[in-house]
């Protein structure tokens, strides 16, 4: 069922079908083979292949069934959450999982396709702030590094430290 969830593009997305065109591509496609229930940060440019390796390591781990996992872009992950803050009928499957001990693992597409305000600052910290206390698995892309998440106000410091701590960065 998890796996149906994968976009069409993205459908056949595995480690065996990601073709690195450079040393970059190889290296990130060789870190994440050698430890696909990790933590990581891919960036780098568009058409780089972030998403790809994304998918391959969420369908990597739906497959083995021991990590609950959610996939989520930025705008799907706001939008969820701004409704779990606005419906009080409506309990985040992400913010549920994120608080609990049971091993879990959020993949976060285009981390830095957000205009930030003090709403989305402070859900998305609490968030982050979630999956790092519980030691649970967060693999993210996006095309700037960490430095110019905050520099360009991409995102709060505080999360990107909380990133900087659980993530390997991986430049594709």
């Amino acid at each position: 069922r998890n796996l149906a969830l994968i976009p069409e593009r993205f459908k056949n997305s595995t480690f065996e079908s990601f073709k690195p065109r450079d040393p970059k591509q190889q290296r990130a496609l060789s870190l994440m083979r050698k430890d696909p229930g990790g933590s990581w940060y891919l960036t780098g440019a568009y058409g780089n292949g972030k998403t790809h390796l994304l998918y391959a390591q969420y369908r990597e781990i739906v497959i083995s069934g021991n990590v609950r996992c959610h996939v989520r872009t930025t705008r799907e992950l706001v939008e969820e959450l701004r409704r779990a803050e606005f419906d009080e009928d409506f309990v985040s499957p992400v913010i549920a999982a994120a608080s609990k001990p049971v091993p879990y693992h959020l993949f976060w597409d285009d981390i830095d396709k957000l205009k930030l305000t003090d709403f989305k600052a402070e859900v998305l910290f609490d968030l982050v702030d979630s999956l790092y206390r519980q030691k649970h698995g967060l693999t993210v892309t996006r095309n700037y590094s960490m430095r110019d998440l905050v520099e360009h106000e991409r995102m709060h410091p505080a999360i990107v430290r909380r990133l900087d701590d659980m993530c390997r960065v991986v430049e594709l």
